[in-house]
Formats: C-alpha cells, structure tokens, sequence
C-alpha cells in the first residue's frame, strides 16, 4: 500500500478528532463573549426632586431702616396682611390697627415683638411675621481727587468702611491728600465734618472708619 492512499484514509479521521476536541473550547468562548458583550439591562432613572430656591433672610442684628419694603402680616389672618415701605420717619403704617407703628431701628425680632402686642388687642395668640421684601438703597459720596466720583451703594445688612467706599470710586488720585480725607454727616440735624488719615488706616495704625447712609467724603488737593 502507497504512502499516499493511507495518508488520505487517515487525514479525515484525525481532522474529525481534532474538530471534535476543540468544538467545547470554541462553544465555551463564544459563550464568554457573548456574556460579556451583553448589554445590562438599564435600570430606571431615579426622578429627582426640583431643588427649592434657597430664601434669603435676613441676619438677625440687621435694624429696620426707613424705606425698607417689608411684609407684616398675622399667620392665618389673611386680612391683616399688608407690602408697605417703611416711612421716613421710621414708622409703618398697618390699617388692621389704625395706627403707625415706629420700628426702624429695630431688628427683625424686635419688630415683630413690638406689633405682636397691639394686635392682642384683636386676637388671642397672634403671631406677627415680618419679612423684608426689598432693603431701603444705602449710599455715600465720594467726590474730589478719586478715580471715579460719584455714589457709592452700601451692600444690604453689610458695613461700608472708609478704605474700602474709596477703592469703590477708584481709590484716591497720586494729587489727592491723603492724611486729611474729610467726612461730612448730619448729626442732630447738624452738619458735621470727621477727618481720617487714610495712612493709618492703609498701615493699620487706625482701624478704618464705618460709614454712615448719605455720609459725604470728599478727597482734597494735596498741592493745596
């Protein structure tokens, strides 16, 4: 018998052998792959809740001030609500009451305290809310040797301070004076002058001096 006759007799019985020995290992990792390559099923998004705006209130040692906006109201005595602007004699207007209750200059609690006891006149229990609708603006001027003259804003429930009012208008000019920076406010219905030496306060020999609503600075002439 030929070499190559039993070479053909044998070849299909051992590729029979050699298939059928590596069938499990292809199945196996066809099987692998596919586990693998499966996508997961995706779980359903969670809903989230809408975020509520965060309330702006207002610090408890911050004082009423004439022309503040406020909202005074009884809780559960919807006609005892009322929006009114503080009056420029620090006083408030409630018609429940029929009277002007002066409450600038005092805070948040304070206020509420004050009007709680005059409607006990009317209710058993009240409880008085007050909430701040829009702060009253607040500002100084700045004129004379500064960068940019003109009204400077004192932020709600915030000091403003000498230094920082002139950095606000541009800091003082290299003509301006800066040992003899004056502040002008009315005291008592009378018209007063304080004079800072910024120096000191720039090198923190002074501390820097708070400022005052329709206070006036005004930056003279150095060369004068």
């Amino acid at each position: 018998m030929s070499f190559g006759s039993t070479y053909h007799r044998l070849f299909p019985g051992l590729l029979c052998l050699v298939v059928c020995a590596w069938a499990p290992l292809w199945a196996a990792e066809k099987e692998e792959t596919l586990q693998v390559g499966k996508p997961r099923a995706e779980e359903p998004a969670k809903p989230t809740e809408p975020t509520k705006p965060a309330e702006v209130t207002p610090k408890s040692s911050y004082c009423l001030r004439s022309r503040d906006f406020i909202k005074v109201g009884v809780i559960n005595e919807a006609d005892t609500l009322i929006e009114r602007r503080i009056n420029p004699d620090g006083t408030i207007d409630i018609p429940f009451l029929k009277q002007l209750v002066p409450i600038a200059g005092l805070t948040i609690t304070e206020a509420q305290a004050e009007i709680t006891k005059r409607f006990r006149r009317y209710f058993k229990d009240p409880q008085v809310v007050i909430t701040i609708v829009a702060y009253a603006e607040r500002r100084v001027y700045v004129s004379g040797y500064v960068g940019k003259p003109g009204p400077v804003n004192i932020p709600p429930e915030e000091n403003l301070t000498l230094g920082k009012a002139l950095s606000m208008a541009g800091g003082i000019l290299a003509r301006g004076r800066r040992s003899d920076v004056a502040v002008k406010r009315m005291r008592d219905g009378k018209l007063v002058t304080i004079v800072k030496d910024v120096r000191k306060i720039d090198s923190g020999d002074e501390p820097d001096f708070v400022l005052e609503d329709d206070d006036a600075i005004y930056v003279d002439d150095s060369k004068f």
